[in-house]
């Protein structure tokens, strides 16, 4: 399997199991995202998806709304698994891998540099859901090391987004998802 597409289908496994593990009272909880509560953080992630298949797909994506919680509506897992067993299909397809994608905002590129850069979203914002549920969740090292290098790749887009906060400070001794996390403006101890 391609190694794009794996880490990907990692990802949205890894947010899938956080999703799964929010207790009902938990869904209007805060999260780190500053503005957004659980189901605003699935919503956004929904809402990535959408546009990181559409660009896939040759299509022009839609906006995202305002408000990340609209997407989900009153059911936030319901609407991620629905969601989640598209991707799954869609990361199945077998002419996926390296196919070239020409609407992509930042140029012609190809289907795994788009998986690289989206990488960010299931896999940052799985340990942003689970901060907001409050259950355990440690960010894969492999994973992140994988994201650290798209987003330090493309830092200057990153940055200039206005979606993360200025790097952190960490030691030596912190672990590649505590790197990331300071990386994208994120209290990795928090």
């Amino acid at each position: 399997m391609n190694q794009a597409v794996a880490r990907y289908q990692r990802a949205m496994s890894e947010f899938d199991a956080v999703v799964r593990n929010v207790p009902d009272d938990r869904w209007t909880a805060a999260s780190p995202c500053r503005g957004w509560d659980a189901r605003g953080i699935v919503g956004h992630v929904l809402s990535s998806q959408d546009m990181l298949f559409a660009w896939i797909s040759g299509k022009r994506p839609a906006m995202p709304e305002d408000d990340p919680a609209a997407r989900v509506g009153g059911d936030a897992a319901g609407a991620w698994r629905g969601t989640y067993a598209e991707v799954r299909e869609a990361l199945a397809a077998p002419d996926l891998p390296g196919r070239p994608v020409s609407t992509f905002p930042g140029g012609p590129s190809t289907v795994d540099e788009i998986l690289d850069s989206g990488l960010v979203e299931p896999l940052v914002h799985a340990w942003d859901l689970a901060r907001a549920a409050g259950v355990p969740f440690t960010l894969d090292d492999e994973l992140a090391t994988e994201c650290l290098r798209a987003m330090r790749q493309h830092e200057q887009r990153v940055r200039l987004s206005g979606m993360f906060g200025s790097e952190h400070a960490v030691g030596s001794e912190a672990t590649a998802g505590e790197r990331l996390l300071a990386f994208l403006g994120r209290d990795p101890a928090a």
